[in-house]
This record gives C-alpha cells, structure tokens and sequence, in this order.
C-alpha cells in the first residue's frame, strides 16, 4: 500500500456501537441517563447526527444551561472537589472580544515551553503503575488549556485534583495508542473545536461535569459537555471514557488489554 493510502487509513474515524460503549463502560443506557440526569442517546439515532459515533446525545442536543454573560472571560461556578477528592465539574464564559489573548497567551507558552504544570489529577498515582499508562492515557482538562481553562487555576490549593481528571488519549484527543486505524474524530477535543469556530462571531459559555459511576471510582466514566451562546444551543453531549484497545477498572485505577 502506498504512504497515501496508509495515511487515509489513519485518519479514517473508527466507529464503536452503543453496546461496545456500554460494556467498556459497564453500565446500561437507563443507568447512564439517571447519572447525568437527561435524555440520553446514542448520537447514531439523532437525524443531524447519524453520520457520526463514539459519543451520547443529551436532551436532543440542545444544552440546559444558560448564556452567563460577564464582562472578562473567567468561571461562573468554579472548579470544585466532591467525596474522595475527585474533581466535580465547572462552568466557564468565554467573551468572545478576549478569545485572540487566550490564543496568544497559549501560543506563546506553547512557543517558550513554559507551560505551568497543574499537577495530576485523582487516580494518576495508581494509573501510573501500569505498565505503558501513558501510551493510553492523558491528563485532561475540564475546561480546555486552549480555551483558557487554566484561568484562575494556578497557585489555588488542590489545582490538580479540582481542574483535571484521568483521561484517555482516544477520549481526549481522538488518538488510537496503536496510530492505526482507530481514531476517534469525535473526541473531547472535536467538540472544543466546535467552540473555537463558534468564539469568531460569539461568546460562550461551557459546562463540563465528569460522570462517575458511583462513590467509589476515582477515574470518571465520561464527561457531560454542554455549550450555548446567548442565540443558540450549540451541543449536550456526553463523551465517554474509554479506549477500544483497553478495559479499564474505574474504581482500581488499573487496565487490562482487550483480547
């Protein structure tokens, strides 16, 4: 095969059905629509969806949550710890007249390589002790570094466990661990993009809650994102936390490869 036809191949989105989903995840759609508290559906059974996969629609798509409008960019309900200090969620308003100094001020750091590290996020001390964790796993944010998500966060006592979570790579940025073809185009960072669009004629505001499957589990078994602009809903989704390659123990903070 020829490079080009190698490089169509990796960039081709891999689909997973609703039930490989939920069986990674260990639960059923019932239990899933009761953890984060709306409708839930598979994005393949909405019409302006069916050419998509690998995450959940919620409420028909349209978010629950309202424009918070503000005059600077910053949180609206900010990063906060529940039970065995795993992060809850945040709600974050991006003025879409400061969006141009956020990516500057990213890039910049970018450039210089002088990002300030936030720590790790709850479960990452036990995740580490697998052999090749970070093939499969990154820290992730809540609310994303590129959108400004950092703001507000240093210096602040449990910055980590508050603002990150253990995440997959193939959650978090669509990346299989193998670099076949596995990708997944839907991820976290396919949605975030979505607000990075939106930021040149609009402001939004983000909500972003991790979803546990009980008190216990330390890593989540997704993340509830929702978006508005102060004209429209733009997404209510609810991505899961998963890789196609692994099995994941939510609770133990360990993982087997999948035969």
């Amino acid at each position: 095969m020829s490079k080009g036809g190698v490089g169509e191949k990796m960039k081709k989105n891999f689909s997973m059905s609703e039930q490989e989903i939920l069986d990674l995840i260990h639960i059923s759609t019932d239990q899933l629509t009761k953890l984060v508290g709306g409708k839930i559906q598979y994005c393949t059974n909405i019409a302006e969806c069916q050419n998509e996969s690998n995450y959940f629609v919620v409420n028909n798509n349209v978010a629950t949550i309202l424009i918070m409008s503000k005059d600077n960019s910053g949180y609206i309900v900010p990063h906060s710890l529940e039970l065995a200090k795993r992060p809850k969620g945040a709600i974050f308003y991006i003025n879409k007249n400061d969006y141009n100094d956020i990516k500057n001020k990213k890039a910049l750091i970018d450039k210089n390589k002088n990002r300030p590290s936030l720590g790790n996020p709850a479960g990452w001390d036990k995740i580490n002790g697998n052999k090749d964790y970070d093939r499969y796993f990154h820290r992730g944010h809540i609310i994303a570094y590129s959108l400004g998500g950092d703001k507000e966060i240093h210096g602040h006592p449990y910055k980590a466990l508050k603002s990150l979570f253990t995440q997959t790579a193939w959650s978090n940025m669509g990346k299989d661990v193998k670099k076949e073809e596995k990708v997944n185009k839907f991820s976290q960072w396919h949605f975030e993009e979505k607000i990075v669009d939106e930021l040149e004629q609009s402001s939004v505001c983000i909500a972003c809650r991790p979803i546990y499957r009980n008190k216990a589990d330390k890593i989540p078994i997704g993340i509830h994102m929702q978006a508005v602009t102060e004209k429209e809903s733009l997404f209510n989704v609810f991505l899961p936390n998963i890789e196609p390659n692994i099995k994941i123990n939510y609770k133990n903070c360990t993982f087997n490869l999948n035969k």
